[in-house]
């Protein structure tokens, strides 16, 4: 029934206090689960990649908002799982009375170790939608999870994944199943990739992204959310002010020099081709193993770590969000 599982949802927000979070998580499961390797879009294009395993936290709420729960799917950002921000996203989904499951990309590969830079090229955000794929066939065979309400929320790179996942492109190739998702959710997650023919899906889709956060162009974003077109009423596009990048991540709120592909705008062809462009206008096909297409449009970093304000506000987009996609 539609309304006690809107009203349950309702109650289990309004009892946020400390000891209903401690309490909010049964028990985290160590899961593994076999996914796609995809390694850039041409591999998708043409379905070429090996299987692998991949592994996973699932988040197993001690009080269900119903005996078939709803549950998210949670993406990491390019640092990998940070403090702070996916498994604690784990207990807040669990604290809504959803299961969650956390996905490490990066560990299921081996390329948590790597360089920042080196982990963007090894691990595509198309490897990334074939776990996040896998992982919602897999919990969707677990009894307590309601298989018709399995959303997926991404962060920064698992951001950029999330909006991916908006694409019949490439879901339709990576998925062996008739399992969709319900729910999409990017926060701050990179707009300046473009796709040759997208082909739409109609799953509602939230964007969230800060008002200062030096690694977008929110007017870039603000279109690349238009082209989606979506026509239902929850799908939006939101602009926290006053917030920089990664607001939820346990650190201090500083300039961090790391790479900054803001600037750096491609598009994928329909046969698989990852053009750059570069500033003189001019499209450059990148190659893969020799990742030096960029060079001129990098940026030298910008600025992360902790803001409160910021994480409140995203979580109530958030809650709101998903009382009205799974009610």
């Amino acid at each position: 029934m539609k309304v006690p599982i809107l009203l349950t949802l309702a109650l289990l927000v309004v009892s946020g206090s400390s000891a209903a979070q401690s309490a909010s998580t049964k028990e985290i499961q160590e899961i593994e689960f076999r996914s796609l390797n995809p390694r850039q879009y041409e591999d998708v294009v043409q379905e070429k990649w090996r299987e692998i395993t991949v592994k996973g936290k699932l988040f197993v709420p001690n009080h269900p908002i119903s005996p078939k729960a709803p549950a998210m799917i949670v993406l990491h950002g390019s640092g990998g799982i940070s403090d702070g921000r996916e498994l604690n996203y784990g207990e807040k989904f669990n604290r809504l009375g959803m299961y969650a499951l956390v996905i490490d990309s990066y560990l299921s590969r081996g390329v948590e170790k790597m360089p920042h830079a080196r982990r963007l090229f090894e691990v595509s955000p198309f490897a990334q939608a074939a776990d996040a794929i896998a992982g919602l066939n897999h919990i969707a065979g677990i009894n307590a999870i309601d298989e018709s309400k399995i959303g997926v929320i991404g962060f920064s790179f698992g951001g950029v994944t999330s909006y991916y996942l908006n694409l019949d492109n490439i879901t339709s190739k990576i998925s062996r199943t008739n399992h969709k998702f319900a729910a999409n959710i990017s926060l701050y997650g990179g707009c300046q990739f473009s796709f040759e023919t997208p082909k739409l899906t109609e799953i509602p889709f939230l964007l969230i992204v800060g008002e200062k956060d030096e690694s977008l162009d929110l007017e870039v974003c603000k279109k690349k959310f238009n082209n989606l077109n979506k026509k239902d009423s929850y799908s939006k596009y939101l602009i926290i002010p006053d917030a920089h990048h990664a607001w939820e991540v346990n650190s201090q709120l500083s300039f961090r020099k790391t790479i900054n592909l803001r600037d750096c705008h491609t598009i994928f062809t329909d046969k698989g081709l990852w053009l750059v462009i570069r500033n003189d206008g001019v499209m450059a096909p990148f190659n893969l193993e020799k990742p030096a297409g960029f060079d001129k449009c990098v940026k030298p970093g910008y600025t992360i770590g902790k803001n409160p304000q910021a994480e409140k506000i995203a979580d109530d987009y958030i809650k709101n969000f998903l009382i009205e996609v799974f009610k």
